[in-house]
């Protein structure tokens, strides 16, 4: 029997789930291992905290999707692998052996120097997180209790969060509403000038305040530092940085890039260990570089999923080839959303309904019975 180890419940191994209940592989016992019996998909997280959409329909249930096909599930974390052992140490004390490895971790915030942030702020690594955080935070707003509430990070996920936050006090609260504001240290947002344009007006007819260039020194109770010694009243901060590499997979002594990243090749597997395949923000292939998008993991998995039969069998593997230009659909709060492709941008609430469709279908492709 051989022994297939899925770490994380990301975009790619829900996909190698759901191949495996749809062509059942015998002579495998496969462990799933993740903190959370959902996977919250982020493409329709705004839309959630927005109002636009209840949990559960932008939700994968990994319980009934691990049951589906076939395999043991593990609500717990990684905390370090012996490749040399073939082992997943896990958060609770537990040991997996493995004969194929798959990681799919995401990442966790990107935090830098500023001070304070795991204590007073919500980071949106992991999702399950911020959704705590933004229920509390909406609850004390609900009683009058917040004035004023500071996403940190302008690049796209920053901009939703911000515009869903304020859309949904608006909607659902008689004024006097919370101030929303957005901070970042970025010199703009990575983003083309067609879009820049169209987001920054949003914000600005959403009455969100935009610092940008500003870089947070500290977080505390009540307060936000900039470096530059300014300091902002908010009630809860909410940090949207970029993506830093879980820190276990540099210390379990894999192959990885200077940012700890998880190296692989264009096979998915990693450079330094065969029998070790990853996909998602928690890789990087030095080859082939692509922004981290969910799209991406996305469209490796499939590709992930015949990789690790291949490896468990023997037979050949397949490159995954990433896409050099993908489409982004940016929702702004309301039923209407920002697009862009290969540098062009537009807007609308066709371009929402448009992503509404994409989006539903995606889970919809994940639902078990």
């Amino acid at each position: 029997m051989k022994r297939l180890v899925l770490v994380g419940g990301g975009h790619a191994h829900i996909e190698v789930l759901r191949d495996l209940a749809a062509r059942p592989a015998e002579g495998i016992a496969v462990t799933l291992v993740t903190p959370f019996p959902r996977m919250v998909y982020t493409g329709m997280l705004p839309g959630h905290i927005a109002g636009h959409y209840a949990l559960e329909e932008c939700s994968v249930d990994l319980a009934a999707l691990a049951k589906a096909a076939r395999a043991q599930l593990r609500l717990t974390r990684a905390s370090l692998v012996s490749p040399d052992a073939r082992q997943v140490v896990l958060a609770d004390g537990q040991v997996v052996d493995y004969d194929v490895l798959s990681i799919d971790a995401g990442s966790q915030p990107l935090v830098g120097d500023a001070r304070g942030v795991a204590e007073h702020a919500y980071v949106v690594r992991p999702v399950e997180r911020l959704l705590q955080g933004w229920n509390e935070v909406y609850a004390r707003a609900v009683r009058g209790r917040i004035n004023s509430i500071t996403v940190v990070g302008a690049g796209a996920g920053g901009i939703e969060l911000a515009l869903a936050i304020n859309h949904r006090l608006r909607s659902t609260l008689e004024p006097p509403h919370p101030k929303v504001s957005l901070i970042s240290d970025a010199a703009g947002l990575a983003l083309p000038v067609g879009a820049r344009w169209r987001l920054r007006r949003r914000l600005r007819r959403a009455a969100i305040d935009s610092h940008v260039g500003a870089a947070v020194a500290e977080v505390g109770a009540g307060y936000l530092r900039l470096a530059s010694g300014i300091e902002f009243a908010t009630e809860a901060t909410f940090w949207v940085t970029g993506a830093a590499a879980p820190g276990w997979i540099a210390e379990s002594g894999l192959a990885t890039d200077d940012k700890g990243f998880l190296l692989v090749d264009a096979q998915l597997r990693s450079r330094s260990h065969p029998e070790i395949f990853g996909a998602g923000d928690c890789v990087s292939n030095p080859d082939r570089p692509h922004p981290r998008a969910g799209v991406f993991a996305v469209k490796a998995a499939p590709v992930l999923a015949a990789n690790l039969r291949a490896a468990l069998q023997g037979a050949p593997l397949t490159r995954f080839k990433p896409q050099r230009r993908f489409l982004a659909l940016i929702s702004t709060g309301e039923r209407h959303a920002v697009g862009v492709w290969n540098g062009f941008a537009w807007q609308g609430r066709w371009a929402w309904r448009w992503k509404d469709r994409i989006d539903r279908r995606f889970v919809a492709r994940y639902r078990v019975g």
